[in-house]
């Protein structure tokens, strides 16, 4: 009897982390896909597609990269792809993850207190306050416990939102036909298309967190697989909920929590109350998942233990604090304003930063690493 445990191949792994990463708790409130892609009307159907293409070839490129020069943490990978100007350049980057990271603290701290509020009735800025001081805690004694249970959370989170986007599809498939069947758009054809470019340059930041999960992929066509697995499930994904939410047009187009918005609407009463819980606890994970990692990230770089922060706790409780009172002063401008300003501007900087190395300078630099290789191994023959 065979009793060899089953494994997944890495590159189901990888692209299992990218999809991970995308459709967490700011996804599945739906406003970034309103705000990049619903808004502009019927070419959300497709639009999305496209947006996930453009990031699938930077990944791609950038687990190549990654995978023949052995850089498995974004530190190293960026220093690579950068070269040599990797000084000014990958401190840029460093700074642009760390605001990515403060933006999807913010985004969790936003929709979890629009969630109170519209739920419990409670205040918006009281709200921020409960969701804040819960985080510390949890970011702080509890971290390992969210960590563990974040994957679960994910499962959940998708499992619910493919419900309501099938139950959505089906009870808006008349207002949906008449969107798509007229083309009813507010905007030209090319500020879709930078829509669509700006989406996948602020998601571009997940590379991060994807090469530091690829080094099982061992050949091109492992990293070609990943990407290509990547690709499919995350534009699938996205189109059927933009699709979903367009079945609502333009109704959704002014609500905080889209996808909130239309549980309400399906009359399931029980569909309501599991997804609202879901997605608050999905935006808390995110929460502690997003501040836990700059803790961790400044935390080893923090080298002084003068006074009273000889202690890693107390080094941890300062760099949270600060996190967090950021984050939660960013959420006060509400969630539509974070994502419609913040996000935007992560896209523009993530363009020139990620996007433009990643599909440019990358391939340059895999074709001259295999050249060499290539060199070595003859001359190794030769000898």
């Amino acid at each position: 009897m065979d009793k060899r445990k089953f494994v997944l191949p890495a590159a189901i792994g990888v692209a299992a982390v990218w999809f991970g990463s995308h459709a967490g708790g700011g996804f599945a409130t739906g406003r970034q896909e309103v705000e990049f892609f619903v808004q502009f009307g019927w070419h959300s159907v497709w639009i999305g597609v496209l947006a996930m293409l453009i990031l699938g070839a930077a990944i791609f490129f950038g687990l190549e990269l990654a995978r023949i020069h052995k850089t498995h943490d974004y530190k190293s990978f960026f220093k690579k792809l950068y070269s040599p100007y990797e000084i000014v350049f990958a401190n840029l980057w460093d700074l642009l993850y760390l605001y990515g990271t403060l933006l999807g603290a913010a985004v969790a701290i936003a929709g979890a207190s629009d969630l109170l509020r519209q739920a419990l009735h409670i205040p918006y800025g009281i709200a921020v306050v409960i969701i804040g001081g819960t985080l510390l805690l949890f970011t702080i004694f509890g971290a390992g416990l969210v960590r563990s249970a974040s994957t679960a959370m994910a499962a959940f989170i998708v499992g619910s939102l493919l419900i309501v986007t099938f139950l959505g599809i089906k009870m808006g498939a008349g207002n949906l036909g008449n969107v798509v069947s007229q083309k009813i758009t507010t905007v030209g054809f090319g500020k879709i298309l930078w829509m669509a470019i700006l989406y996948g340059s602020f998601q571009s930041i997940l590379i991060a967190p994807i090469v530091s999960v690829s080094e099982p992929l061992k050949t091109r066509k492992n990293t070609f697989m990943a990407a290509l697995y990547g690709f499919l499930v995350n534009g699938a994904m996205l189109t059927l909920v933009c699709i979903m939410l367009l079945s609502f047009y333009p109704a959704i187009i002014k609500e905080n929590l889209p996808v909130y918005f239309v549980t309400a609407q399906l009359g399931h009463k029980w569909l309501y109350a599991l997804y609202s819980l879901i997605l608050f606890f999905a935006l808390i994970s995110t929460g502690v998942g997003l501040i836990f990692g700059v803790v961790k990230r400044f935390e080893a770089s923090w080298k002084s233990e003068t006074g009273i922060f000889k202690t890693v706790r107390i080094k941890r409780i300062t760099i949270c604090v600060t996190c967090l009172l950021l984050s939660a002063g960013i959420s006060l401008f509400g969630l539509t304003a974070i994502v419609a300003k913040g996000y935007s501007s992560l896209g523009i900087a993530a363009f020139f930063l990620n996007i433009i190395p990643l599909l440019f300078i990358a391939p340059i630099k895999i074709r001259k690493a295999k050249a060499a290789k290539s060199v070595d191994q003859q001359e190794s023959l030769s000898e």
